[in-house]
């Protein structure tokens, strides 16, 4: 029962209704409480944090993740650790606290980079040049975006998210030069025609300045 409560509010999440998703996590806690399975806590605990951090109490949502975050590093949970760090570091940044953020955001990379996880390197990668962003760093958040598109030969990869969104609306706010010259220092190469279609595709009718 306790992991078809947990299923029904990952439903009811994605739906876009965090309120039930809280209702069916809340009775699969209670089961899960009972029987002391941690692994499983932790789990719920998480998604008690997307749900809460989904309508806007962001300090509800931070007590859950330290929650998890606590089962997840007694038992070495690496994964966990790293998928939680950067939960905190998202509500951390919600929050404004940016130091405090990018802290927990290098935590998570530290982690995904050990163990290879690209999908997940990808989505920390894109927060940093959130965070960059946040704090009027535009050149540092487009070398963040590039890192963040050009871990997969794919362009655009769906594991990269919002990630080469995000590097269009930044070139359309530096300058294709600008982009140019941060592919070539993370990556050694040009900026591959692929990518400049997408760019013409998202904004056909405001091209972004500069030539490389």
């Amino acid at each position: 029962m306790a992991d078809a409560y947990h299923q029904l509010g990952i439903a009811a999440q994605d739906r876009g209704q965090p309120e039930e998703a809280e209702d069916w996590y809340r009775k699969a806690l209670t089961i899960k409480e009972d029987l002391g399975n941690r692994p499983s806590l932790a789990l719920t605990y998480g998604q008690l944090g997307l749900a809460a951090k989904a309508r806007g109490r962001l300090e509800e949502a931070e007590d859950w993740y330290r929650k998890t975050l606590t089962i997840a590093e007694d038992l070495g949970n690496r994964p966990g650790m790293a998928r939680t760090y950067h939960n905190l570091g998202t509500t951390a940044q919600a929050r404004g606290r940016l130091d405090e953020a990018g802290d927990w955001y290098r935590q998570s990379l530290a982690i995904k980079e050990e163990l290879g996880n690209r999908p997940g390197m990808a989505m920390t990668y894109g927060q940093l040049g959130l965070l960059a962003e946040a704090r009027q760093q535009p050149g540092q958040a487009l070398d963040w975006m590039v890192r963040c598109v050009t871990l997969f030969d794919q362009f655009p990869h769906p594991s990269t998210g919002p990630g080469p969104a995000h590097l269009a609306r930044l070139t359309g706010q530096l300058g294709l030069l600008a982009l140019e010259q941060a592919w070539r220092q993370v990556t050694g190469q040009p900026v591959p025609q692929p990518v400049r279609d997408y760019l013409t595709s998202q904004h056909p009718d405001d091209q972004p300045g500069g030539t490389p």
